[in-house]
């Protein structure tokens, strides 16, 4: 059963602009008509209206992968967040211990090349993760953060980017910055899974860097709910080189 993406989940904050900056510059264009041309005041008063929503925007279905629709929306950054969700059939404990588990991310998390669990920082879990990146580009790295919460029956991963954490890595490029948030809720019969990411990978064609974000996205997806698979799921996907370590 495919889950609908924003049935239960609720979108990560971004940043707005205060509107304030909209109703002063409405009072410039009235009170100074006589020395701007009031098709100026017209563009500006449309600008500063349109910005939040180029900050925020809203979610469109962007794609489909292995069976599981995404949607993207725009953030402060050429590069889209995107997010998927599925149902699982497993325990949430079990789940979330996989998922939080760096050790196997190079079985099931597309395009990664190599996985490696750090120091705890804080009493959480701080891991260092390389990607692979197509020709010609160098492979990406970055250290996460897990921030792992657990309250009956629902429960949340936050994974945040800490490029500064370790020094960089010679023949690698350093990502500037990254975000997510798995989520889980357990419905009885089923667990509802969504996964909300984004990330900058220190440059690259927009692009090409929104696509292999949105297959991660979806593969990860895939890959776990092929881990965890219900009687009525699509045909289960085996973590193979088509759908896990792309590159």
């Amino acid at each position: 059963m495919q889950r609908e993406i924003g049935e239960k989940w609720t979108a990560l904050p971004t940043g707005a602009v205060d509107q304030s900056q909209v109703r002063q510059a409405s009072r410039r264009c009235r009170y100074s008509a006589a020395q701007a041309p009031a098709t100026l005041c017209m563009v500006l008063m449309l600008l500063l209206s349109l910005a939040p929503l180029v900050q925020s925007s809203q979610w469109r279905q962007s794609r489909t992968v292995d069976g599981i629709v995404l949607e993207s929306r725009q953030r402060d950054s050429r590069y889209l967040e995107h997010r998927g969700a599925v149902d699982l059939c497993g325990d949430l404990q079990a789940v979330l211990e996989f998922v939080s588990e760096p050790d196997e991310l190079v079985n099931w998390v597309p395009y990664t090349a190599a996985a490696e669990r750090l120091p705890e920082k804080d009493g959480a879990v701080v891991y260092h993760v390389v990607t692979k990146a197509p020709w010609p580009y160098k492979p990406r790295d970055m250290v996460y953060v897990l921030d792992v919460t657990l309250s009956g029956d629902h429960a949340a991963v936050q994974m945040i980017g800490f490029p500064s954490h370790i020094p960089q890595q010679e023949g690698m490029v350093r990502m500037r910055g990254a975000d997510g948030v798995w989520k889980f809720v357990d419905e009885g019969n089923t667990l509802a899974v969504s996964l909300q990411m984004w990330v900058d990978p220190g440059g690259g064609p927009a692009l090409l860097v929104n696509r292999r974000a949105a297959t991660t996205v979806g593969g990860m997806l895939a890959n776990l709910r092929s881990r965890y698979p219900c009687d009525d799921a699509p045909a289960a996907v085996q973590p193979t080189q088509e759908n896990v370590g792309k590159g």
